[in-house]
């Protein structure tokens, strides 16, 4: 495609080169230009693109699309300056790739917790409705038997819109994506919109990134008012959820009660969920395996997002009920009477959501095992520690994923909420001596949580990645012989 054709409709401050240039490629990263391609040189939280311009050159680049001075670069490269580098790879990308989200309908979910869990259960619904659905979110990216890693919630631009692409091609008509605040702040689903908007919750977090909670806001807002073309799916009982109410959008409301769709509680246990969900269009009872009132909640969300696509109410049932569980969301690990439950909690609301809900299954001790990330928010250290010294019988603080930042020092963040708690509290920097060592001294009728990591199969220390997963540490602990 012909470059001139390429930056139609986007802002461009100067231009120095030949628009006829036939384009081969886009990358924002130099490792990945083709030759005779576009190298976007974009500014990261800790390098710059510039930096690797002149490989980048080496590569093939032919145009460089940029904001902010650059050094001097050869003859036969088009350099095309621009208002926003992102805004413009966003666009760029989504007409290189000719558009496949046009072709598809989406559907995104945001919020502080429970993206994960609803868009699973938003796409077990579409399947039993006899789509073909690809999901795009923390865990993974996958569509039909294809899974792919994810090394964030919500792909960059040219990587998403390539993969939608390949979804479109391999004849996916429905992508259910969480869509993060960081995507939302860096235009990543630019080129994109959503049938339906799905609204969690949203509570503290990114708080190194975004700043404030009402600039954190902002961004999730931006998803229902820059990307939506249908109803939004709205938590009306979250304080941020009745704001996005007063936007001139359609939307179905859920909560426990008073709402577009509601739940009554049956029974809820640590075996599972049985409610009464009520709908505009009828009412229907659920039995599933998906622990707490968190869950309810996502729930209610997928509900209203299928009704919003105008999915039968025996699909809804069917596809809730087929979803057993979600990789390290409240994720049961049981035997011999031992409790545990793994769950992503990495957030102050998150993890006091999940305790309150297990306390009221807990016969005995409710344990907690948990720790904060470095290099993130570390207002939420004291917090945290806090919640689980308030809610807990005994805490066991470890290593998250400390990456740069000192471990000892993130530890001692924490300790800062717990010193007033007067709970029983230990720490074991090695994460998996850590759980090892609690479920070992776990008596039945406990309840031990590993908080913070969920389905994540690493740990980050220093700049190092190391395989860690606390659902394969604790499913071996259960499984080896009792001494």
């Amino acid at each position: 495609m012909k470059l001139k054709n390429l930056i139609n409709n986007t802002e461009i401050l100067e231009i120095r080169g030949n628009l006829e240039t036939e384009v081969c490629g886009i990358a924002s990263h130099s490792n990945y230009v083709s030759p005779g391609g576009i190298f976007f040189v974009l500014k990261g939280q800790k390098t710059h693109g510039r930096y690797y311009l002149a490989e980048a050159i080496n590569n093939g680049a032919k145009v460089i699309i940029f904001d902010e001075p650059l050094p001097d670069c050869p003859e036969g490269v088009t350099l095309i300056q621009v208002q926003s580098v992102r805004e413009a790879m966003g666009k760029i990308a989504a007409r290189f790739y000719d558009y496949p989200a046009k072709y598809m309908t989406l559907i995104g979910i945001t919020g502080t917790n429970g993206k994960t869990t609803t868009s699973h259960l938003i796409a077990s619904i579409l399947h039993k409705a006899g789509l073909k659905v690809g999901v795009i979110g923390t865990i993974g990216y996958s569509y039909y038997d294809r899974n792919i890693s994810a090394s964030m919630t919500t792909p960059e631009n040219i990587d998403l819109q390539k993969l939608l692409k390949e979804m479109l091609d391999a004849g996916i008509t429905h992508v259910v994506m969480e869509v993060s605040s960081h995507a939302l702040a860096y235009e990543r689903i630019a080129g994109c919109d959503f049938k339906i908007g799905v609204f969690t919750n949203l509570s503290q977090d990114h708080l190194d990134f975004h700043k404030d909670m009402e600039a954190y806001f902002y961004c999730k807002k931006r998803l229902f008012t820059h990307h939506l073309d249908g109803p939004g799916i709205i938590n009306k009982e979250d304080n941020y959820g009745k704001k996005l109410l007063n936007l001139d959008i359609p939307f179905i409301t859920y909560g426990l009660n008073c709402a577009d769709i509601a739940a009554k509680v049956i029974k809820m246990d640590l075996d599972g969920t049985e409610a009464k969900i009520e709908t505009p269009k009828g009412a229907f009872n659920i039995n599933t395996s998906l622990l707490g009132m968190p869950n309810l909640y996502n729930i209610m969300s997928a509900a209203g997002a299928a009704l919003g696509l105008d999915i039968e109410l025996i699909d809804i049932k069917a596809g809730i009920e087929a979803v057993s569980y979600v990789p390290g969301r409240l994720q049961r690990i049981s035997k011999n009477g031992i409790e545990v439950i793994v769950d992503y909690a990495h957030t102050p609301d998150a993890l006091r959501c999940v305790l309150s809900n297990l306390r009221k299954f807990c016969s005995s001790r409710l344990i907690t095992v948990f720790g904060c990330g470095g290099d993130r928010d570390r207002g939420k250290r004291k917090i945290m520690g806090e919640i689980a010294g308030k809610l807990s019988d005994l805490i066991i603080i470890t290593n998250d994923n400390p990456r740069t930042e000192s471990p000892e020092q993130i530890v001692k963040e924490i300790e800062m909420g717990l010193r007033h708690c007067k709970r029983p509290y230990f720490i074991i920097y090695d994460r998996k001596r850590a759980i090892r060592s609690t479920i070992k001294k776990a008596r039945r009728g406990d309840i031990v949580l590993i908080a913070g990591k969920g389905h994540e199969t690493y740990q980050i220390v220093g700049e190092r990645v190391y395989p860690l997963s606390d659902i394969e540490e604790v499913e071996n602990i259960l499984d080896a012989p009792i001494d």
